[in-house]
């Protein structure tokens, strides 16, 4: 009996201790695949055309943040203390957008000028 539960401690023990390891959540997933992506691209149609993709994540992430912050200026019927701190909440899920938003167009435009490079040679 005690050796059974020893047995089933040390599984249950390692099943939690290497469960973490394959969780990825769906963002850095998708940042993953795009790093790929974006390292796998060699020729210049290839180069441009992830230009173009990331380019168009950037933009949807700004107008996203756009639409964010403009829910956060609107008011609401409520208590003041939630709206400031949906306000507060609102504010900051913009700004990582917009940062994230600027990695995309930074990349972006590397690849751009990458691909133009590479098809003058």
């Amino acid at each position: 009996m005690k050796t059974t539960k020893m047995i089933a401690t040390t599984v249950l023990a390692l099943g939690l201790a290497t469960a973490n390891l394959h969780a990825l959540d769906t963002n850095e997933r998708l940042e993953l695949l795009e790093s790929a992506i974006v390292e796998t691209a060699t020729t210049p149609a290839q180069k441009s055309v992830v230009s173009e993709y990331l380019a168009n994540i950037a933009k949807e992430k700004m107008e996203l943040a756009a639409s964010l912050r403009e829910r956060a200026t609107s008011t609401r019927g409520g208590k003041i203390i939630s709206q400031n701190l949906e306000k507060k909440e609102l504010l900051r899920r913009a700004e990582n957008l917009e940062k994230e938003a600027s990695k995309y167009n930074k990349v972006s435009l590397e690849l751009h000028q990458e691909s133009i490079q590479v098809a003058l040679k």
